[in-house]
């Protein structure tokens, strides 16, 4: 009977699983969770902008390229400079740079119209540079808050079983700022890439329009 209670206490007993406190995890480290949650939230919204506001019908409509062109083939250039002028748009900037320099000769006005064109088009690089960094830094932000959480939880030099047990429990939630800066990186790398492409497309096809444009500028 004794043999059997004693197998009976050595079956190992199931543990339940410890959930995650995630406001300790928080407290552990506030200023750099703070600073994370806040440049994920920067690339988010950096993402959806850009993508709702740079758009070809927005940057290139339909019915400003029909007219202006309907305008350059008339040689009414007055009058398409002034509705160049009045609308505010990506292609109405490239092509107001044309008439203005379209007298001083075809390479002078390509110029012109390739320089007016990275004028525009820096604050949409500068945005997509801002993803970038904030990809950049996230993982070494993260790994800041796990260093220094790894530094408070061996400063304390007793051994005794309670502070091993706070030991462990220190390192696990000092992790967790790297795996919080990690994801951070993570997403803010697909919103550049998928930023790069609508960019580069969306300029490609600004870029086609204005040349056919300045075919018509040179007759």
């Amino acid at each position: 009977m004794n043999l059997f209670l004693l197998a009976v206490d050595t079956i190992p007993t199931k543990i339940a699983p410890q959930l995650i406190d995630l406001k300790k995890i928080f407290v552990s480290s506030p200023l750099i969770y703070a600073v994370l949650v806040l440049m994920s939230t920067a690339s988010l919204t950096l993402w959806i902008y850009t993508l709702a506001t740079f758009r070809p019908k927005e940057i290139m409509p339909k019915s400003f390229s029909q007219e202006i062109r309907k305008l350059l083939e008339a040689k009414q250039f007055d009058k398409a400079k002034e509705m160049c002028r009045a609308q505010s748009n990506f292609l109405s900037s490239l092509v107001a740079a044309g008439l203005t320099t379209r007298e001083l000769g075809p390479q002078v006005m390509i110029d012109a119209m390739k320089s007016e064109g990275k004028r525009v088009s820096t604050p949409l690089w500068q945005r997509l540079s801002m993803l970038n960094d904030i990809a950049l830094v996230a993982p070494m932000l993260g790994l800041l808050g796990t260093v220094i959480g790894m530094f408070y939880a061996f400063y304390d030099v007793n051994r005794s079983i309670e502070s091993i047990n706070a030991l462990f429990d220190g390192l696990g939630i000092a992790v967790g700022t790297t795996v919080v800066g990690l994801i951070v990186a993570i997403l803010a790398m697909v919103f550049a890439t998928t930023l790069r492409y609508r960019l580069v497309r969306n300029l490609s096809l600004v870029e086609n329009e204005a040349l056919a444009l300045s075919a018509l500028l040179n007759r």
